[in-house]
């Protein structure tokens, strides 16, 4: 590839899956259709990717915020599914497991603050992204 601004490429490598790589570091990922879709389902589906890719922007922007008012998140999670059919990803359902005390004074913020990630603002108005608070 000659050009140098984009961040990833994915390639078609057969039977339904696809190789990306990270350019700036060459590390790559596959994924791999569901079995429902002819898929090997061997690798994450791009809609079980953008799950996780969901979770990852809520987890660091949530993050940076905690850090900035002195709380660490380490050990924060957030487990993602995907509901799929045969009209594409219908919603994502989220769980966030926070090592905090449900009486926090941050909670609020901080739940308010996993919503405002630019990956959940850049997802169709109509994608549900229900999420359960799972507090320490």
């Amino acid at each position: 590839m000659t050009d140098t601004h984009y961040t990833s490429e994915t390639e078609n490598v057969g039977q339904f899956r696809c190789e990306s790589t990270y350019i700036p570091s060459n590390i790559t990922f596959a994924t791999d259709l569901p079995a429902s879709f002819e898929g090997r389902a061997e690798f994450p589906s791009p809609g079980v990717m953008l799950g996780s890719t969901l979770a990852s922007c809520m987890i660091s922007l949530v993050s940076v915020v905690a850090a900035r008012k002195g709380v660490d998140l380490k050990g924060m999670r957030i487990l993602a599914r995907p509901v799929e059919s045969s009209k594409g990803i219908e919603k994502i359902e989220l769980k966030a497991i926070m090592p905090l005390e449900g009486t926090h004074p941050l909670r609020s913020m901080l739940e308010k603050t996993a919503l405002s990630c630019p990956v959940h603002q850049a997802l169709r108005p109509d994608l549900e992204t229900p999420i359960e608070w799972e507090w320490k």
